[in-house]
């Protein structure tokens, strides 16, 4: 009795091997359900490694991407490095370092290039004979006009009326024309107060000779 039922054991025990072995073959075969295609067009949302995720979908789980760089709207190079930073243009004057504030931030000044200077513009005026306390005083230059008669002589003078050019003098020389100015201040003007400010004045002064090469001397010096 005891040869049988060690025979039917055995059997037992081997079919149910056998129908394990198959139930297991059978499971690693069977290819994993696909997700329903989207019907709105994009890629599912979750997608594992190595799938296709578009970065701009809203629902997109977009972490890992933007190193790596072929997807849309990476900003990688393929080899996980950064893309280059474009530096602005430089302004001159002081200029911060953007990336850095606080205390731990750098000021340069980069040098700007000048404009045109602009000269101050003359006051034209006439000799007023007839001023009050009149006194000689110097110019500043003297320039010879194109028919060798005249000469514009510009100098610094104060407001009227308490400083009026009253006239000018000429002396002629071999070499030189020497140009004396005279001012004063004006008697009708009764008692006044003149800011004290200074006053860039012209007057063009008729020669009786050609100046022909001669130098314009100062005679207020």
């Amino acid at each position: 009795m005891r040869q049988p039922i060690r025979a039917l054991l055995a059997t037992v025990v081997a079919v149910a091997a056998i129908l394990i072995a198959a139930a297991a073959s059978s499971s690693a075969a069977t290819p994993p359900t696909a997700a329903p295609p989207s019907t709105s067009g994009h890629t599912p949302s979750t997608p594992g490694v190595g799938a296709t995720c578009v970065i701009q979908h809203p629902d997109c789980n977009d972490m890992g991407f933007g190193a790596g760089g072929s997807e849309p709207g990476s900003s990688g190079s393929g080899d996980g490095t950064a893309p280059p930073t474009i530096a602005p243009v430089p302004t001159c004057g002081p200029t911060t370092n953007g990336s850095v504030s606080g205390p731990d931030g750098t000021v340069a000044t980069l040098p700007c290039i000048p404009g045109p200077e602009r000269k101050p513009q003359p006051l034209i005026v006439v000799p007023r004979s007839g001023m009050a306390d009149v006194r000689p005083t110097s110019f500043t230059s003297a320039t010879v006009g194109p028919d060798d008669r005249t000469v514009d002589v510009q100098f610094w003078s104060g407001v009227e009326p308490c400083s009026v050019l009253d006239h000018v003098d000429v002396a002629y020389g071999t070499d030189t024309v020497t140009v004396t100015l005279f001012e004063g201040s004006d008697p009708s003007a009764g008692m006044v107060a003149c800011p004290d400010l200074a006053v860039l004045k012209q007057v063009t002064v008729a020669l009786d000779q050609a100046v022909a090469g001669r130098s314009i001397v100062d005679g207020a010096k």
